[in-house]
């Protein structure tokens, strides 16, 4: 019997651990944030992962080495005050590495068929058969359609929360996928 306990309590330990095993990328730590009142939406993107955590296969984008995975969406419907709001698949990623590393590193990894725009501030790389035209105009297809087109938007625009999840990050990677 005490065998069966011990193996029981190394078992619940290293279940959550091999929950994330084949997750789309390391899980920040929400450790920091749990406490602080101002992190109530870096908390709420932690109960999303523990909803729908991505296979490290779910994407056609690799995640970016060394990144955590600070929030994920599937696909699907969410009701927020009271109002249904289409999902669909997504993670943010936080990276201590710059925004010109990152975008090195996926088109080094992603290859043809892959275009890059800038629009308010965010880095767009995007899968689309030629470039549009601009920034404005990719921006404009992504909001006409959330979700159709595959992109990654890249931004520097992080806030204290995120800092806490992942110290010393730098850059927000947010992976968007085509609804599945």
């Amino acid at each position: 019997m005490k065998k069966f306990c011990f193996h029981l309590v190394l078992w619940l330990l290293f279940l959550p651990g091999l929950a994330y095993a084949s997750s789309y990328a390391p899980l920040a730590d929400f450790s920091a944030v749990r406490q602080n009142a101002q992190c109530q939406l870096t908390t709420l993107q932690e109960s999303f992962l523990k909803n729908w955590t991505p296979s490290a296969d779910f994407f056609l984008v690799p995640a970016y080495p060394q990144a955590k995975l600070a929030s994920a969406i599937p696909s699907g419907t969410a009701k927020i005050e009271g109002k249904n709001y289409q999902t669909f698949p997504s993670a943010i990623l936080l990276s201590s590495d710059s925004p010109q590393a990152i975008i090195a590193f996926y088109k080094k990894t992603l290859g043809r068929g892959w275009h890059q725009t800038e629009d308010h501030g965010l880095i767009y790389i995007y899968r689309m058969p030629r470039p549009i035209h601009s920034g404005e105009a990719l921006t404009k297809q992504l909001m006409s359609r959330p979700g159709y087109t595959p992109h990654i938007a890249i931004d520097t625009d992080l806030k204290p929360c995120d800092q806490h999840l992942v110290p010393g990050a730098k850059t927000r990677i947010t992976v968007v996928a085509a609804p599945r």
